[in-house]
């Protein structure tokens, strides 16, 4: 027979895709390969007789056997299948396996012939092809082990074990040949012993006769890592088929339980053989899915979790060396794995022990440094996702890391948010699991399972308490986790009562603190909580009946969260004296921490009835607003119902406002008694001008139950009003200085409650009401601003007069403005300075004070005529006496330090009081943008962003200032009203001059033409006429020239038409202000403006913009510009504001354009002159070119458009007597630009 030859045709192309890495490309190639091959064998048998295929010998190689047998096609296939085995290319291994096994498959059963491939054909033509002895070098000899393990996995994937040709003989020599491979390198053992799993398998589905000879000379090859894994894996499948199979006889007495590896009798062993998986790589080893799947899928485990974790992953893993920790961190992901996906329930908490978690913790809290780092950081993440996804296992994580073997700070030491994760993804009935597990936390000092030693300590129980009610905070401030009026109110009662009272007896709703009491320090925690909680719950807004939301701050009845914890203390607390008595033996005792006086029983309760009488009062408003349209129609047919309605609706709101107030204000009453009296009645006076003085205007109908109800509350305040007619105030000032007066304190539940109510009472607030606010704003940084706003109010009076003073310095000039800031920034640095000096001077003297009467730092230097007595005082001090000196040092240098400390939490304060005032003032952009007083706040905000831009203190209110302008005040698009234009125009006027006269920088120009813009907006809306150009008609000059006596008719109609009118463009009233505000940028050298406040204007109003263009041409050709630079920018606007008028031009920009050419010609030819004096120079003139040509330009249009109009010969003329005026070639040359455009 001779030599195979290779097939022509497509067939060499497959092999090619057979080294893919595309997986897909491999499975179509080997399929095809597989057709081609069967479809030569059938041809091959049928053209070769029997007598043939009977020729071949025992001599002959393998190759030429198989030749016989199925043609040189199929041989060809084979021993190119056989030998791609051995090579490492891309994908070739797993191509050509996937290819050997179909073609072995087909050969293996060939339809229509009796000839069949068999296993001992199959093995040794791998052994023929792929010889291991005498390999050769190192990677040729690994090479060919691993086509030999390829090889015969493709034998067991064929189906060849079942075939009717194979003997278990034939099986017993593969078997063998794998555990040869086996114990030949270590690196193999694996692939081998996968190899026999899966000829066991086989055995057992087959239920072949074979399979009791595989498992016993596997078993006798050593009951290693693999043999153990074999074992395990061949069992379970076993079981799982319901094989029934007697392991005695194969392991013959070296296990207590042949039948179950996997049992605890087995621990020592499993553990060892555990141990070894991590010698030879840092991968899973096989093992520890089997075992996972047996106790997580099995019905009966014989190896419960506890067990399998406890004795053979957390002790003798995680306690040992770094690579058997990195395989304990596998472990523990697959066992989480499973546990998250079995239906049968498992408690997953075995999991999180004690060295688990001692070694999460550590590898994430040293974060990169920790070897461990990566996979520890990985399992973090798993135990996120896989926790948040699983609702049966979330709570039970939460549980064991912040437990006893995790830690309550899980997610800060180990900077991950893992626990913070996990619960912002339970459902509702979870949270309310875990606000139980916290408040029990909080009750009894600890969690379940601390030890008695642990718990026992003071110290160990404050910390315990802090963490749990800061996690009762997160829950109410995290806004994943799902809102419940039920576990709101329970965190908010229990925060409530252990803040404010000591519960001496238990209860059904109440619990006693386990030990007596919670210590001040954890009382004075739990109550910033409670305050902090309830700031946050008043942001919520809760799903309402048909899934509608409820408005912030309401629960579901549409009360106030704070009414339902004054209920709640009323119910504790009644009569204020102590504990309430009741009846009933369940109730349960409480004590207010700090009891109540008599002034503080008496404004408890006027807060009480008064939050009553508004609740009333909203009622019965409540009811008419119903029934409003038939009331109104008939009692006041003038006014229409809406408006009616709206009224009352802004009534009802300023009535539950104050029941806000007064509700907040009275859970102060047991935190800060003598504050919350005084506030409170501070509250029942403004209270009382509000609702009697009529200020609201629903109070003007008589049929409201308003008027009717408040008879004897008015009686009452007009009486006061005559006892203190001199202390009348305005009641929105009285609300709005009550309001800062919260904004003081560093409190964010009162910042929210100033907010809400300051947006109620924005419709009706005043001028002076805003005045308050900016009166903030200008008070002095710092510590100085501290006793301005919070301690010194009675000497505002005499900053007052000095205000006064400094205005009518400051109108002189602005000379002395500049002399009256540097004035006042001179006695600032003086006042700071001295500030130091005293504290200095303190400082020595408490030093001198402690040691005695020795002399410290320079004086000693300077008293030189006494160095005896110094000395002798040195001598006369014993080591007792230095230690008391260093005792008063130490002590001296602690408060020094706590100065210091005040000092800059005062300054914050000051800091943070004024920010909130900023947002006071946005809430009032915001609600109410047509509001004439928002024009109101445009100079003010000027000139706090000029006092605050320079200070250190004060950065953040300059940046919060600023961007207050640029993105609400600048950006408003509904229009401010206006009453009159010369009210905007005063305005305008009085923007332009604070920015000529104090910008500092070209930031704050760009601010002031923004805020100017505004005020034209408004101008323009309100009154369309006061920013179109005005048309008027002025009578000629009169003629000194002599005429004839006598004149001819042409001549007479001449004379006429000289003497005729001339109808020229006046400026509106807008465009003058700004014609003004430029001819004094242009002529003033100390001038601060700059061009952008015109470019503005011509950006966004070319109309307006094209009116101020003729006073710059005027002012320059009238030489009012004394510098080259500001000409240059002076046409520059022009040139700008003109390129953006439109193309087709109005009536009105026809006569503008003209009146503005004719000024611009005459300024061309003034300024085209060489004047050295004033900065004209020829390097200006090239400046001129580019703004000169596009003016130009623009004009030549208006002179196409317009053929008779004269422009053309203006320019001309121009153009002459601008080369006229040349004095030499060089200006000649600068000008051809300009001369080439005219």
């Amino acid at each position: 027979m001779t030599a195979s030859v290779a097939p022509v045709g497509s067939s060499l192309e497959v092999y090619w895709h057979l080294t893919s890495l595309d997986a897909s490309a491999r499975l179509v190639a080997a399929q095809q390969l597989a057709i081609t091959v069967e479809a030569s064998v059938a041809a091959h048998t049928a053209s070769v007789s029997d007598t043939d295929k009977s020729e071949k010998t025992e001599s002959d190689s393998i190759v030429i056997q198989l030749q016989h047998l199925f043609g040189d096609d199929a041989a060809y296939a084979l021993k190119r299948l056989v030998r791609g085995l051995a090579s490492s290319r891309d994908g070739a291994r797993l191509g050509f396996t996937l290819a050997l096994a179909q073609v072995l498959h087909v050969l293996a059963l060939p339809e229509g012939t009796g000839s069949a491939m068999s296993l001992d054909d199959a093995v040794a033509l791998i052994d023929h092809l792929n010889p291991v002895l005498g390999a050769g070098k190192g990677q040729e000899e690994r090479e060919s082990y691993f086509a030999n393990i390829f090889g015969m996995h493709a034998i067991v994937q064929s189906g060849l074990l079942t075939a009717s040709q194979t003997t278990p003989s034939q099986i017993s020599r593969l078997v063998k040949s794998l555990l040869t491979c086996a114990n030949a390198k270590s690196y193999l053992s694996l692939a081998c012993y996968n190899v026999l799993l899966q000829i066991a398998v086989s055995g057992v589905e087959a239920n072949s006769e074979w399979l009791e000879s595989v498992i016993t000379d596997v078993a006798a090859a050593g009951m290693g890592v693999e043999g153990v894994w074999f074992a395990i894996a061949v069992q379970e499948t076993m079981r799982t088929q319901g094989f029934k199979f007697d392991w005695k006889t194969v392991f013959k007495g070296t296990w207590d339980k042949p039948n179950s590896i996997l049992h605890i009798a087995h621990k020592t062993r499993l553990v060892n053989v555990l141990k070894e998986t991590t010698t030879t790589s840092p991968k899973l080893h096989p093992i520890f899915p089997v075992i996972i799947s047996h106790i997580f899928e099995s019905s009966n485990p014989t190896l419960t979790l506890q067990d399998f974790w406890t004795h053979m992953i957390d002790e003798p893993l995680f306690n040992s060396t770094h690579d058997r920790k990195f395989i304990g961190f596998l472990v523990f992901q697959k066992c989480l794995e499973a546990a998250s996906a079995s239906t049968s329930k498992h408690d997953v908490g075995v999991l999180f022990s004690k060295s688990f978690l001692r070694c999460l913790i550590n590898s994430l809290g040293k974060g990169d440094d920790a070897v461990l780092f990566k996979i520890a950081k990985a399992t973090a993440k798993q135990i996120s996702t896989i926790s948040s996804s699983s609702r049966e296992i979330g709570l039970q994580v939460v549980f064991q890391l912040i437990g006893k073997h995790g830690h309550q700070r899980f997610d800060s030491i180990t900077h991950t948010k893992t626990v913070e994760s996990i619960v912002g993804s339970l459902n509702e009935t979870e949270v309310e699991s875990y606000v139980k597990y916290l408040t029990d936390m909080v009750i009894h000092g600890g969690a379940e399972g601390l030890n008695k030693e642990e718990a026992a300590t003071a110290k160990s129980m404050a910390s315990t308490r802090m963490w749990a009610l800061d996690q009762l905070h997160s829950l109410l401030k995290a806004p994943k986790i799902p809102k419940s009026e039920g576990w709101i109110q329970k965190v908010l009662r229990f925060l409530c009562v252990h803040s404010l009272f000591v519960v001496e007896k238990s209860g059904e709703t109440v619990q006693a603190i386990e030990g007596g009491d919670l210590g001040s320090s954890v009382r004075e925690y739990c109550r910033g909580r409670f305050f902090a909680g309830l700031a946050e719950v008043n942001g919520i807004s809760l799903m309402g009946p048909n899934d509608k939301k409820l408005p912030a701050g309401v629960m579901l009845n549409g009360e106030y969260w704070a009414h339902d914890l004054i209920q709640f203390i009323l119910e504790l607390d009644g009569t204020g004296l102590g504990a309430k008595k009741n009846s009933n033996g369940n109730a349960p005792t409480v004590r207010a921490v700090h009891s109540l006086e008599a002034r503080s029983l008496e404004a408890r309760n006027m807060a009480v009835k008064e939050i009553a009488s508004f609740r009333t009062h909203v009622l019965a408003l409540q009811k008419a607003k119903d029934a409003r349209p038939a009331v109104a129609a008939v009692a006041s047919p003038a006014k229409s119902a809406v408006t009616v309605t709206d009224e009352t609706a802004n009534l009802i709101a300023q009535y539950k406002s104050f029941e806000l107030l007064f509700l907040h204000v009275l859970l102060q009453v047991y935190t800060e008694p003598v504050d919350a009296v005084n506030i409170l009645n501070e509250l029942k006076s403004c209270s009382d001008l509000v609702f009697t003085d009529n200020q609201p205007p629903v109070s003007a109908t008589p049929s409201t139950p308003t008027a009717a109800g408040s008879k004897k509350r008015k009686a009452e305040a007009v009486k006061e009003v005559e006892e203190n007619e001199d202390e009348q105030h305005n009641p929105i000032d009285v609300i709005v200085d009550i309001l800062l007066s919260f904004l003081a304190k560093p409190s964010a539940l009162f910042r929210g409650v100033v907010e809400n109510v300051f947006r109620v009472f924005c419709p009706v607030m005043t001028a002076s009401g805003l005045e308050l606010i900016f009166d903030i704003l200008k008070a002095k940084s710092g510590v100085a601003g501290a006793q301005e706003l919070f301690e010194q109010e009675g000497e505002n009076d005499d900053d007052e007069g000095d205000d006064d003073v400094e205005e009518i310095d400051g109108a002189n000039g602005e000379d002395d403005d500049e002399d009256s800031d540097d004035d006042e920034s001179d006695e600032d640095s003086e006042s700071d300075q001295e500030e130091d000096e005293e504290e200095v001077d303190a400082f020595r003297n408490k030093l001198t004070a402690a040691l005695g009467g020795m002399i410290v730092d320079g004086a000693a230097e300077e008293d030189e005529t006494e160095p005896a007595a110094t000395e002798d005082a040195d001598d006369a001090l014993g080591d007792d006496d230095m230690e008391a000196f260093d005792d008063k040092l130490a002590e001296i240098f602690r408060e020094r330090k706590k100065l210091k400390v005040e000092k800059r939490d005062t300054k914050q304060q000051v800091l943070h009081f004024k920010l909130r005032a900023v947002d006071l003032l946005e809430i009032f952009i915001k609600k109410q943008p047509t509001n004439p007083l928002v024009l109101h706040l445009l100079v003010p905000s000027l000139q706090i962003i000029l006092e605050s831009g320079d200070g250190e203190d004060s950065r953040e209110l300059y940046a919060k200032m600023t961007h207050l302008v640029k993105t609400k005040l600048a950006t408003i698009k509904e229009y401010p009203r206006l009453e009159s234009v010369e009210q905007g125009c005063l305005l305008l006027k009085e923007i332009h001059e604070l920015a000529a006269t104090k910008a500092p920088s070209m930031p704050f120009v760009s601010l002031a033409s923004s805020l100017s813009l505004v005020v034209v907006r408004a101008i323009a809306h309100a009154f369309p006429d006061a920013v179109v150009a005005t048309h008027r008609s002025v009578a000629p000059a009169a003629s000194v020239a002599s005429t004839p006596k006598q004149k001819s008719k042409k001549q007479k109609k001449a004379v006429e038409k000289e003497e005729a009118p001339v109808k020229t463009v006046g400026a509106s009233p807008v465009a003058e202000v700004y014609c003004e505000t430029v001819k004094e940028f242009l002529s003033k050298k100390k001038s601060k403006l700059q061009p952008s406040l015109f470019l503005d204007l011509c950006n966004r109003h070319a109309a307006i913009g094209l009116q101020v263009l003729p006073a710059i041409a005027l002012a320059i050709s009238a030489g009012e510009v004394e510098k080259g630079f500001k000409v240059i920018q002076g046409f520059n606007i022009m040139a700008a504001c003109v390129q953006k008028l439109p193309v087709k031009e109005t009536a009105a920009h026809e006569e503008t354009l003209s009146q503005f050419q004719t000024a611009f010609c005459a300024a061309l030819i003034s300024v085209t002159k060489v004047n050295e004096e004033k900065g004209v120079t020829v390097g200006r003139i090239r400046e001129l070119n580019k703004p000169v040509v596009a003016i130009a330009k623009r004009l030549k249009k208006s002179h196409t458009e317009d053929p008779s109009s004269s422009g053309a010969a203006l320019f001309a003329e121009t153009r002459k007597a601008i080369e006229n005026g040349a004095n030499s070639p060089e200006e000649l040359v600068a000008l051809k630009g300009i001369l080439a455009a005219l």
